[in-house]
């Protein structure tokens, strides 16, 4: 049996009054006996008597494997995502949520994940206050957890998975670059920054998003071997589909030549990257791009501007010459129906060849006029 006590603090006033003396709000701790010797003596982390009990019995019944506090639980799921290689950014999205979700059970003194229910999972989502896109994601993420915490018999449910995830969001909308939005960037980099190094890496950047419509982790640790040459023109290598078929770009003169012109990064041994030294972590490299390309698009006077703007970009130009929704999301590395879904509205071309398709059926073919004067 565990017997719990007070561990009274040097200002508590019933300090002499001993550890039994439970009605002052000083520390709870528990101690163990066998046989009369003592084998435990630990904190039970709260000052609430409900708690402490509650604590207590997961203790005295160690094989109890449905208790496990909450805060444990997410120290080892974000554990086992580094273990299994995900990317910083993924693992801070988990971190970020998982731990107002921890700040919460401690809030309302849920101790143990089995007794984390639907019920207080609403009041959670409630109280945060973000858009329904990002509460969306958020849900994902705390089903992916519960699930996690399913599988090691920590948990007996998911209750996360009793809400519904919102429909018919509306995703952010994301304007392409007009061409002279473009140009203005363009000519932004070459009065940014305090260095030459700085503006000739700011237009490398600049046209490697706007040809590529690669990612901005991407681009940043651009290395040099994926650009190849093949025959009387250069090549990008974007990625290898889940088919195995490798996916190039062509690499215009313009874009060749500025990242043929940008400085090697400071480094004391030669960089297989563009605009990495290849020291540090790939998050500090990312967002130092991310630093240089938002002066950049400052100093052009283009609103809104964003690296991402550029995927759109391609995406409208590619669709408005006639390239299929399979085509433009090879190139991107999405789907066809996300392509169809956020870029195939912005295209002003695509939208005319409709248009004159639709035209040839109302205004070339004569209209089909059934002859009445034979239904009887």
């Amino acid at each position: 049996m565990l017997t719990i006590w007070r561990r009274h603090t040097a200002s508590c006033p019933h300090r002499a009054k001993g550890r039994d003396y439970l009605k002052c709000d000083c520390p709870l701790w528990g101690d163990g006996y066998l046989n009369g010797k003592r084998v435990l003596r630990q904190s039970l982390g709260t000052k609430d008597m409900a708690r402490a009990r509650k604590k207590a019995v997961a203790l005295e019944a160690p094989d109890n494997k449905f208790y496990k506090p909450v805060g444990e639980a997410v120290t080892a799921f974000l554990a086992h995502c580094n273990s299994e290689g995900l990317k910083d950014t993924t693992v801070q999205k988990y971190r970020n949520a998982l731990g107002k979700l921890a700040g919460f059970c401690e809030a309302e003194e849920i101790d143990s994940l089995d007794e984390l229910k639907t019920e207080q999972l609403d009041r959670f989502r409630a109280a945060r206050g973000i858009a329904q896109i990002t509460a969306s994601k958020e849900l994902e993420t705390i089903r992916v957890f519960l699930g996690f915490c399913i599988d090691r018999n920590w948990t007996r449910e998911n209750p996360a998975k009793k809400i519904k995830l919102p429909r018919h969001m509306k995703p952010n909308e994301v304007v392409p670059f007009t061409p002279s939005e473009v140009t203005d960037i363009l000519k932004a980099c070459d009065t940014f920054g305090k260095t030459q190094y700085e503006r000739l890496r700011a237009r490398a950047l600049m046209l490697t998003l706007r040809y590529t419509a690669l990612r901005i982790g991407d681009v940043s640790m651009l290395a040099k071997d994926r650009i190849s040459r093949d025959g009387d023109r250069w090549r990008i290598f974007l990625r290898t589909e889940k088919s195995g078929q490798p996916v190039f770009l062509p690499v215009p003169p313009d874009m060749k030549q500025a990242l043929d012109r940008v400085p090697p990064p400071a480094s004391n041994v030669e960089s297989r990257y563009f605009f990495w030294n290849g020291t540090g972590k790939p998050k500090t490299q990312k967002a130092l791009v991310d630093k240089c390309l938002r002066a950049v698009f400052k100093k052009s006077g283009v609103q809104g501007g964003h690296a991402h703007r550029f995927r759109h970009t391609l995406a409208t130009e590619l669709l408005g010459r006639g390239a299929s929704f399979e085509e433009v999301a090879d190139i991107l590395g999405n789907t066809p129906e996300i392509v169809r879904k956020h870029y195939g509205k912005w295209s002003i071309g695509r939208q005319k060849r409709i248009d004159e398709l639709m035209e040839r059926v109302y205004f070339g073919v004569p209209a089909f006029v059934p002859d009445t004067t034979q239904i009887q």
